[in-house]
């Protein structure tokens, strides 16, 4: 068999960013310019590296490349697009390459004798400074490239990078049977039993509450920030060892915002952003013309506290609001959505009103949990969902209730890839 064969002519593209990001998943438009032509080279018996191009991709520039690749020798070939670091000499999170999602064809397969694929692939540099990248096709007779050391196929799907709030404020309208926006301020929430709101976080899975404004100071301006709560709770821990509703100084507080906020990794760290949290309360829950969501929602941002106590608190880790669980409910078929932000949450645990805490991600039928929200009556009473669904207080020394971490994210956060499920949850920059 002959063991050479001349390639056909590779075209390749280097075009300009003209992106205009949208929100179909990070889908992007571009134009072409610059056509350059590249003569191919033989193949030997296993495989080899074509002619390629070095690129020099300036800081905060975007490139998409267009290869396209004909074969017209008289046999089927197996072809790959590469990359190689040049500098800095491997990749990191400030340099993404991936194929385009607007490509038609994959960037490694097999080609016919006669045929020919079109790939568009992407390379983005995020840093502050230059790179440098070598990018060409690899050929071979069988479906295993060999590529020399330091030189990588494109295989992954390249993702538009967009403001995590606003792509989350974009799937509410495609999406009425998992996100809502009606508490009193519109605040955009998921809703439901298991809705796909799951992130990455902490290489932990986190879900998304909302996009909620808040301040980041005491009288600072407020900001569109995205909302996350631990998917896992951190186990049972005592609201306050000295069974005092104060969370300036609680120690479950201290703990978050210590040890467990020193355990998380500094990438991860530098995504929270100090915020300034709501601490009113209520001593009246207990019938529907006092405890709905909507309620709630009222009486956290309020001032009424037991004597001497603060009205807020800044810093980074908290808890949920009762409010936050009522919102999450999507309601069922027996008892909806309305019905359940119409029922005061005290008596949530009524088997007449079992789809609003059944088809509520927040609600935890294995445990009590927390939340951030004093009983104003009292010098130690802290609001808790109970594993029946209900919204009641109790002393916040009580060790048999668990704790799951909230923080929000700093404005700038973006979402870089994922869809959102467990198995493949959003990812952040």
């Amino acid at each position: 068999m002959k063991k050479n064969y001349l390639l056909g002519l590779i075209v390749l593209g280097l075009i300009s960013l003209s992106v205009y990001s949208t929100y179909a998943m990070f889908t992007s438009s571009v134009e072409t310019n610059d056509i350059v032509s590249l003569s191919a080279s033989t193949l030997p018996t296993n495989s080899e590296i074509v002619e390629y191009e070095r690129l020099t991709i300036k800081s905060k520039e975007k490139k998409v490349i267009e290869y396209t690749v004909n074969n017209n020798t008289d046999n089927s070939l197996y072809y790959g697009v590469w990359y190689e670091m040049i500098n800095p000499s491997s990749i990191n999170d400030d340099i993404v390459i991936g194929k385009s999602e607007d490509t038609t064809s994959d960037t490694l397969g097999q080609l016919t004798t006669g045929s020919n694929v079109k790939v568009l692939f992407v390379i983005e540099n995020k840093s502050s400074s230059n790179i440098v990248v070598n990018v060409g096709v690899g050929y071979s007779e069988t479906s295993s490239l060999n590529l020399p050391t330091n030189r990588y196929l494109i295989t992954e799907v390249y993702k538009e990078s967009v403001l995590a709030t606003e792509y989350i404020e974009s799937l509410l309208s495609s999406n009425p049977t998992t996100m809502n926006n009606d508490d009193p301020d519109g605040n955009v929430r998921y809703m439901g039993a298991n809705p796909n709101n799951y992130v990455s976080f902490n290489e932990e899975l986190w879900r998304i509450i909302g996009v909620f404004d808040v301040a980041s100071t005491y009288g600072g301006p407020t900001e569109k920030r995205l909302k996350i709560i631990r998917n896992d709770s951190i186990g049972n821990m005592v609201w306050d060892s000295g069974n005092v509703n104060d969370w300036t100084q609680a120690s479950l507080q201290e703990y978050l915002n210590g040890d467990y906020y020193n355990s998380i990794d500094s990438i991860s760290q530098n995504l929270i952003g100090d915020t300034y949290w709501n601490l009113g309360g209520t001593a009246s829950f207990d019938s529907a013309s006092n405890g709905l969501p909507s309620h709630f929602y009222g009486y956290e941002r309020g001032t009424t506290v037991y004597s001497g106590r603060p009205t807020y608190w800044v810093g980074k880790i908290g808890l949920i609001y009762p409010s936050d669980y009522g919102y999450a409910t999507s309601g069922g078929t027996t008892t909806n959505r309305a019905s359940c932000l119409a029922k005061e949450m005290y008596n949530w645990d009524s088997s007449s009103y079992s789809d609003c805490k059944n088809n509520d991600y927040l609600y935890n039928s294995s445990s009590f949990q927390w939340t951030i929200t004093p009983l104003s009556s009292s010098s130690r009473n802290v609001f808790r969902v109970r594993t029946t669904g209900s919204v009641l207080s109790n002393v916040a020394l009580i060790s048999l209730h668990s704790a799951s971490p909230v923080l929000y994210l700093k404005s700038t956060v973006e979402i870089t890839g994922g869809e959102g499920t467990s198995g493949n949850p959003y990812t952040l920059g």
